[in-house]
């Protein structure tokens, strides 16, 4: 009788477990494809705007200036959104961008060495593969948007 009252407590431990476990599953989904969209826009908005600005920055010190600014928003932001604890649902995506992330941020560092080099050019970014990771993330939002559907 006694293991029946063990076992019976144990299911039903174990399922209010399960039950917290889909509870903040489904929370952390709630918080995640909101956060994940703003982080790809962030990245396309980069994308817009990085190369006009390399380009302003061979002869101006003040785009110079912003440029080097931008890039280390970019880097703060995808520290940002690789600390996101994705739900279960989003782990294999999560894990994609990522690696699409650790790629953009050694061309980052790389771009930021040529810009405290003085050696700005707009022909480098295509060179540090910054413009190539980029264009990944508009398939990555479309993955996260059908999985969050």
């Amino acid at each position: 009788m006694k293991k029946i009252q063990v076992f019976s407590f144990l299911l039903i431990f174990s399922l209010l477990l399960m039950g917290c476990q889909a509870v903040s599953d489904v929370k952390n989904g709630i918080e995640y494809v909101p956060k994940a969209t703003d982080f790809v826009n962030e990245v396309q908005t980069f994308a817009n705007e990085v190369p006009a600005l390399a380009e302003k920055a061979v002869s101006d010190k003040n785009a110079a200036a912003d440029l080097e600014q931008k890039l280390n928003d970019m880097k703060s932001d995808i520290n940002d959104f690789n600390d996101l604890t994705p739900p279960s649902m989003f782990e294999d995506i999560h894990s994609q961008v990522i690696e699409h992330n650790q790629s953009f941020e050694k061309g980052i560092d790389t771009y930021l060495e040529n810009v405290k080099n003085g050696e700005i050019s707009p022909d480098l970014l295509k060179q540090t593969g910054l413009t190539d990771e980029i264009a990944q993330y508009t398939d990555l939002l479309d993955q996260i948007k059908k999985i969050g559907e």
